[in-house]
């Protein structure tokens, strides 16, 4: 979940003469951002960095950013005619911009790009000077420091020199590897591989002192105590010692208190709670208050305040139950702590072995459903749940979830006591394992994500997305789909996703003559649930974007990011024109949609027609009702460079199940490499299926 009050739209124009027009070209791809350098922002500064990619940053007029206090100009280049993988952006971060990595996307003529990520700060940014591969080469640094580098090649090396006073803690924090988590395509930069950064500190004879590797992810994080004033080095590399051009790194070191979490880790919305800081360097820092706003659940940035300067941001989830704190020694059923149903479970694995029971009154035949936030938001817990009864004994557990965070879904077989235990899966235990449970009766709800997070759509043309619905506990009704914010000249058929179905197909269309444009949409599904005592109510959910990430191999997956965009291109390479923009079915029967192709600026490549969005056989987005199906076999789907001719056949089976006019689209697909597609989309299809 996220906090729409966190997410706002910052764009950088570049004056007039960005280059929109005289560009002459099919329009073939969107970029792909791949590493920015230095990656590093302090706030109140401008600095400028330069954004790798591929697939052509030539004529970039615009930046979006995820987060509010982030702008951008972009640098014009040396010759504006020529296409290019590079692009120069003076970013500016205001004073009170959020910190930590955000999001970033250039807008080019062929569209919006791929995610990247820059790290914002209030420490100095310094940009690493190559050459630094031995301590005698070392770049001194000052504390406190955010520095940007590269582990560009095998075996690189990279130190750091700085000074501190005897008996001075320095927290030291290295973000590489979540860099390139939102990364589309690291292939070309990196190998596909993402980087395993080792932070070793030294004194000046090269003596270690402190080592860390993984904290957050393959990211290390960890804090040092100096007893003799003097010069030392920190000393980053990759574990492997393997190295890529697209592995930057951030590394913060600071002897400001450095927050790693809260306890509690939550609250209940308009509710002030107080915490204690978990970190390093904490000094004399003591309890704070924390302010719940009354906004929706779900995560929020929080700072501290340590004397005349505040901390770091941690996240913080703000929920809308009441919250429960551990009481001391309920590491057995008798000593557990009380709750009711629904609650916030929240407390620390303290030392090795240490269990944490909850116990609350179960209801025969009652489901419910109890998931961990740790890990995901800066815990070391590993958390393992379980129901026990009063016995002890385990009734049902869960381990992995949502990354290492656990969720358990279990129906109560009697009425009684029961407890959730709370554990490390490897029986590890300290300050910094916090954990928050949020625990209640189980209510039919659903989940959705798009595949993908971008429409790019050239005048006259299409974008078909991909809204996939997780349903949960029971919930098997329509749910309606709709979209906000759309740039001029732009409209969507945006419906439902049936009840017995789990996807729908967005069809986005740009009339004909619109100007190249973007913005950042949210899109949404609401539906009516059925609660206990015979009441309904409407639920309306934000839909997750996902950009798609291609793996080594050609492998595809998805990952969820923070901005959903539409944006309106220069022409596209092809535009799809049907027979028909209704069909209807008989079971038994088929129906067939003649599609002219009609290639622009002379474009002559293979074109793919297709009714589902695939990659090496795999469906990622299928539209189509239960019991309907595209006709392979009698169906022209690969056209020549030269072909302007295909055609659809749908067959429904004897079995289909009625439906009416639901919308689907054709898609034209051009392959840009061997893992790399990019569709078109025709009109939207109105698809129905008889009795």
């Amino acid at each position: 979940m996220r906090s729409s009050s966190r997410l706002a739209l910052i764009a950088g124009l570049l004056a007039a003469g960005s280059g929109l027009a005289g560009i002459a070209r099919a329009q073939t791809c969107y970029p792909m951002v791949i590493s920015v350098n230095p990656v590093g922002c302090q706030v109140g500064q401008t600095t400028q960095v330069t954004l790798t990619g591929r697939y052509n940053f030539q004529g970039a007029y615009a930046v979006l950013f995820e987060s509010p206090g982030l702008t951008a100009e972009v640098v014009p280049p040396a010759d504006p005619a020529k296409a290019t993988d590079t692009v120069a952006l003076k970013i500016t971060a205001a004073a009170d911009a959020p910190l930590g990595p955000r999001e970033f996307r250039v807008v080019t003529p062929r569209g919006i790009s791929s995610v990247g990520q820059i790290v914002v700060g209030t420490e100095p940014a310094v940009a690493e000077k190559e050459g630094n591969n031995t301590l005698a080469q070392s770049n001194p640094v000052t504390l406190p420091a955010m520095i940007s580098g590269v582990i560009q090649a095998a075996e690189d090396v990279d130190c750091y020199k700085f000074s501190v006073n005897a008996g001075e803690e320095v927290a030291f924090s290295c973000i590489s590897s979540r860099l390139q988590d939102k990364i589309h395509d690291l292939t070309p930069g990196a190998g596909g591989a993402h980087s395993d950064p080792i932070l070793v500190i030294t004194d000046e004879s090269g003596r270690e002192l402190a080592t860390a590797d993984d904290y957050y992810g393959p990211d290390p994080l960890f804090s040092h105590r100096f007893e003799k004033a003097g010069n030392y080095v920190a000393q980053i590399r990759d574990v492997r010692y393997m190295g890529m051009a697209g592995w930057t790194y951030c590394l913060m070191m600071t002897r400001k208190p450095f927050l790693v979490n809260l306890y509690p880790m939550a609250g209940e919305r308009g509710k002030p709670v107080e915490v204690q800081p978990v970190g390093f360097n904490l000094g004399g820092m003591q309890q704070s208050r924390v302010e719940v706003p009354m906004m929706e659940p779900g995560p929020m940035d929080v700072r501290l305040k340590a004397g005349a300067e505040m901390t770091n941001p941690v996240p913080f989830i703000v929920s809308d139950t009441p919250q429960i704190l551990e009481t001391d020694g309920n590491d057995a059923f008798a000593k557990a702590t009380a709750t009711s149903l629904p609650a916030g479970l929240n407390g620390r694995i303290e030392k090795e072995n240490d269990v944490d029971l909850f116990r609350f009154k179960g209801t025969k035949g009652q489901a419910y459903t109890f998931e961990a936030f740790a890990r995901r938001y800066g815990s070391s817990l590993d958390p393992f749940i379980q129901v026990v009864n009063a016995e002890g004994k385990p009734l049902a557990n869960n381990d992995d979830a949502d990354g290492k965070d656990s969720r358990l879904d279990w129906t109560c077989p009697a009425d009684g006591d029961y407890a959730l235990q709370v554990s490390d899966l490897h029986s590890r235990g300290g300050a910094t394992y916090v954990y928050h449970v949020a625990a209640s009766p189980a209510r039919p709800d659903f989940e959705l994500r798009s595949d993908d997070d971008k429409a790019l759509l050239g005048p006259g043309s299409g974008y078909a997305m991909y809204v996939i619905a997780t349903r949960r506990n029971g919930f098997a009704g329509d749910i309606k789909l709709s979209v906000e914010n759309l740039p001029p000249g732009v409209t969507v058929t945006a419906d439902r996703i049936p009840a017995n179905m789990t996807q729908a197909c967005v069809v986005f269309r740009a009339a004909p003559g619109t100007k190249p444009d973007f913005r950042r949409i949210r899109m949404f599904g609401s539906a009516e649930i059925s609660l206990p005592g015979g009441k309904n109510e409407t639920v309306r959910h934000e839909v997750t974007p996902t950009q798609e990430i291609y793996f080594p191999g050609g492998g595809r997956g998805n990952f969820a990011v923070n901005t959903h965009v539409v944006s309106v291109t220069e022409p596209s390479d092809v535009l799809l024109k049907l027979s028909t923009s209704q069909v209807s079915l008989k079971p038994g029967g088929t129906a067939t949609i003649e599609v002219d192709v009609v290639r622009q600026k002379g474009y002559e490549k293979n074109v793919i027609l297709d009714v589902y969005l695939r990659h090496l056989g795999r469906k990622y987005g299928d539209p189509m009702p239960p019991g309907v199906s595209l006709d392979e076999g009698a169906s022209k789907t690969l056209l020549g460079p030269k072909d302007t001719k295909g055609k659809i056949v749908l067959k429904a089976a004897a079995n289909a199940a009625p439906i009416d006019k639901l919308p689907i689209a054709i898609l034209g697909q051009v392959s840009i490499n061997f893992v790399v597609k990019v569709s078109h989309a025709s009109e939207p299809v109105l698809l129905t299926v008889t009795k």
